[in-house]
């Protein structure tokens, strides 16, 4: 056999094979010292170590383990037990017993093992102390019937009292040291090893202060440092503490020691009152220990959570707020607040609206309100947010309801990201979609909604077209660059001559319109004509310092609410090609 195959089987059936003396001696003992009067053993910690294995080891290797421990357990029966035609079924209800329990907890509770929470000791306590004894008690008590004589009732009242103790007493401790948790464990390390010397000297010497005597029942002396090296040293504080109590307890008893010999009942009655003792402290320890645990687990998520909130609160370049309900600030990000020239302690009890800009109020006390009513939802606002200089800056924020431990909201947290560039971006952009690159003036676009706005509005005033004379002459004999100098005159030169409310635009080429607001026909004629005129006696001057004269021909029509926009520019478009063609440098008027 090569060592491969040696190595698989020691790995398959090593931990079955160091399983079985221990289950065997386990059997035994417990027959030798706790069987009385003919009856079933008071104690049997046999099912807790059958019962503790098969949950700490693969299921696939169950088979194995009560295939060994069967043989293990029927002899220990016939050396010590009913023996005879009964100690097969016997040693099959034991076995029968840990198996059912291993069975429903796995289901119940896969993690059942680790007692991390509640939930784990009570599945544990159901199965253990309550349906697996109750179902192997039926097996065991027809043995004992069919053996003693003893009556049916009474038969499966020992076996079950005795197997759910056992259970309950000896299962939580085999659990704990089978599974040898490392963070347990950690709690050991060498800065704590003096702490937890004193603290299971404590528990060992208040167990010995107990079952060392029998004058004083001192039951509740070893609670006290029990309970106090369960907290400092978590669940296996609970388990080496219950290891002690048990031990001290066991051995004191049968050697005739401790509180139950203050009882006036037989041994098998004593033994029951002692388990019942045990399975009442595992039934306060592991509890606590559970707890423990569970809000260990829970401070070190809170933990891992404030590191990974402060990690990103300051590295990100996003503002970070808590707003109470009240809208008074809680929190805000230190990085965040220098952003705004503030400290962040300067912002604490202040109310948020005061960092708003009052135009803004109304759209983020609305998304607050919003995400206060719809707490599983995130609500976007963007406002202006007012720095310590004076100054605003836009700003995106993502905001959501906080709740309290009821589950009511009970404030907001908002991600507020600086949106200036963004901003400036889209202003840039409908800047761009509605100027003349050349002029700076608005184009043909801007020019129409102007005229729709001011039509809606019912606006009176007068439409004017301007068309600079010969301007494909200029280019051709000046050059383009001559061309674009002479139309940035004209626009200035337009610009300076209408009024200030006036809109002027450039439409395409060398034509311009102007809307005159709020003018009768004969006052836009003589603003029209003013232009005209100017253009004719300025100079203009080519790239290469030529004097280069331009005139411009008008055409002007009244604003009529009553006709369609396209309608009123034909007829300005058709009096301009009427001034051009009556001799260009003049203004002509729509009939």
């Amino acid at each position: 056999m090569n060592a491969r195959v040696r190595a698989l089987l020691l790995q398959y059936f090593g931990q079955s094979l160091l399983l079985c003396p221990i289950y065997f001696a386990s059997a035994l003992l417990a027959l030798q010292l706790t069987r009385f009067n003919g009856g079933v053993a008071i104690v049997w910690p046999a099912s807790a170590v059958l019962f503790s294995a098969l949950a700490a080891m693969p299921h696939r290797r169950w088979a194995m383990a009560l295939l060994l421990c069967f043989p293990a357990g029927a002899l220990a029966i016939a050396l010590r037990g009913f023996g005879g035609a009964y100690t097969l079924p016997l040693a099959l209800a034991g076995l029968f017993e840990a198996w059912l329990a291993a069975s429903l907890l796995r289901h119940m509770a896969p993690r059942f093992t680790r007692f991390e929470s509640i939930r784990d000791v009570a599945g544990f306590l159901l199965v253990a102390g309550v349906i697996a004894p109750a179902a192997s008690a039926f097996i065991g008590a027809w043995a004992a019937h069919g053996a003693t004589g003893i009556p049916f009732f009474n038969a499966w009242r020992d076996w079950y009292g005795a197997h759910a103790l056992s259970l309950v007493t000896f299962a939580p401790p085999i659990f704990l040291v089978l599974r040898r948790r490392r963070l347990d464990a950690a709690k050991f390390r060498r800065e704590r090893l003096g702490e937890a010397l004193v603290l299971l000297g404590g528990v060992s010497l208040a167990t010995l202060a107990t079952f060392g005597q029998n004058r004083i029942p001192l039951v509740v002396l070893p609670l006290v440092p029990m309970v106090a090296a369960t907290f400092r040293l978590g669940r296996i504080g609970a388990v080496a503490s219950l290891l002690i109590l048990i031990c001290g307890g066991l051995t004191g008893t049968m050697t005739g020691h401790g509180p139950t010999m203050l009882l006036h009942l037989d041994m098998s009655a004593k033994l029951l009152v002692l388990q019942g003792y045990f399975a009442s402290v595992v039934l306060i320890l592991l509890p606590v220990a559970a707890e423990l645990e569970s809000r260990r687990r829970l401070m070190q998520s809170l933990r891992d959570a404030e590191a990974l909130h402060r990690l990103i609160v300051e590295r990100t370049g996003d503002v970070i707020m808590r707003v109470n309900i009240d809208g008074t600030l809680r929190s805000v990000s230190e990085s965040g607040a220098r952003l705004w020239g503030y400290q962040a302690e300067e912002l604490m009890g202040r109310s948020a609206y005061d960092l708003v800009h009052p135009e803004d109020e109304q759209a983020v006390f609305d998304a607050r309100f919003q995400a206060l009513c719809q707490p599983d939802s995130t609500v976007a606002v963007e406002c202006r947010v007012m720095r310590k200089d004076g100054g605003s800056t836009w700003v995106e924020s993502h905001m959501c309801a906080t709740r309290d431990r009821r589950g009511a909201p009970n404030g907001t947290v908002s991600i507020i990201r600086d949106n200036s560039a963004r901003r400036r971006l889209i202003e840039n952009l409908a800047h761009e979609a509605n100027t003349d690159p050349l002029t700076g003036l608005g184009n043909r676009r801007a020019f129409d909604r102007a005229m729709a706005r001011d039509r809606e509005a019912g606006g009176s005033g007068c439409l004017a077209l301007f068309d600079l004379d010969h301007f494909k002459r200029i280019n051709d004999v000046y050059g383009h660059a001559t061309g674009d100098r002479i139309l940035t005159l004209f626009a200035t030169l337009l610009c300076g001559t209408v009024r200030a409310g006036d809109v002027v635009a450039r439409l395409g080429g060398e034509e311009f319109g102007v809307l005159l607001r709020d003018v009768t026909l004969e006052q836009a004629g003589a603003i029209c004509e003013r232009v005209r005129t100017r253009l004719a006696e300025s100079e203009g001057r080519s790239i290469l310092g030529e004097v280069v004269r331009v005139t411009v021909s008008v055409g002007l029509t009244r604003l009529n609410p009553d006709l369609p926009p396209e309608e009123i520019f034909r007829q300005a478009d058709a009096a301009l090609y009427r001034a051009k063609g009556d001799g260009r440098n003049r203004m002509a008027i729509a009939a």
